[in-house]
């Protein structure tokens, strides 16, 4: 074998010799198979919430639409990590950072900040597209128009589960199962463009969120790149909860920064 510094352009994990042997020791050692990944993806988006609608049905003795919003995202996390859980002790050997790649280092802690600044970069990089095609009086995102209904206690549980649960099963998914999977198959630089397509267009299941997508595929990109470097999960994951902890501080103070720029935007023109 022979060392190969530059991997497809992107520099190999430390200890990584050639691809075969990269690809052989990144992420998961369980070999997920794509049918697998649907599952976790199926019950994550789809499958948690209707478990939800049901259960709320029972407890109230009738079907109904009137469902409180937390209700559903608590369910939805709960599926979430349950099929995961599922999948890891029948088809993985029950430990995740075997399985999936999942890790939480609190020497990582600090690339929280490092996702903020990634937030703040790509909404600085894709604001033009952004600008010219959002409509003021068009409509919201669904996660925009719940965090907009919510406050104190509950809006706090929002955060928690925005910010939080959703980046560590989305980084386990998308970054662990699927880029662990593509990268056995292709090259890395590929593997990182997929994963990170798959990861931007999950998100128009909201079709509200197709503004969103150019951002969150270079999100993706970056989160692939990270997970090659340190080959397993703690600092993307860290990395994405400082991206969703950032959305979800806009999101909540919505009104207050939206007076706050106008205040400072009337300064400005009083002074030039």
């Amino acid at each position: 074998m022979t060392d190969n510094p530059d991997l497809d352009g992107l520099p190999p994990p430390t200890g990584a010799p050639n691809e075969s042997a990269a690809s052989d020791d990144y992420l998961p050692q369980v070999n997920w198979s794509y049918g697998q990944i649907a599952i976790a993806l199926l019950f994550g988006i789809i499958v948690g919430p209707f478990i939800g609608l049901a259960i709320y049905a029972v407890l109230n003795g009738q079907a109904t639409e009137d469902v409180p919003t937390l209700f559903l995202l608590t369910s939805q996390v709960i599926a979430s990590f349950g099929v995961l859980i599922f999948l890891s002790m029948r088809r993985g050997t029950g430990d995740w950072r075997t399985d999936f790649g999942f890790a939480i280092e609190l020497r990582h802690f600090w690339w929280i900040a490092g996702g903020m600044v990634l937030q703040i970069g790509v909404a600085l990089l894709t604001f033009p597209l952004v600008d010219r095609f959002a409509q003021d009086d068009g409509p919201q995102q669904e996660i925009a128009r719940i965090a907009t209904d919510l406050s104190g206690t509950e809006l706090l549980i929002f955060g928690v589960i925005v910010a939080i649960f959703t980046p560590i099963f989305e980084e386990v998914v998308f970054r662990g199962m699927l880029l662990g999977r593509l990268v056995k198959s292709m090259s890395r630089r590929w593997a990182a463009v997929v994963s990170a397509g798959a990861f931007a267009a999950i998100h128009l299941a909201d079709p509200n969120a197709y503004l969103v997508v150019p951002g969150l595929f270079i999100v993706g990109l970056a989160l692939a790149y990270v997970a090659y470097r340190s080959k397993n999960l703690s600092i993307p994951i860290l990395v994405h909860i400082g991206v969703n902890s950032l959305a979800v501080f806009f999101l909540a103070f919505a009104d207050e920064l939206e007076d706050a720029a106008e205040a400072v935007e009337s300064l400005i023109r009083l002074t030039i």
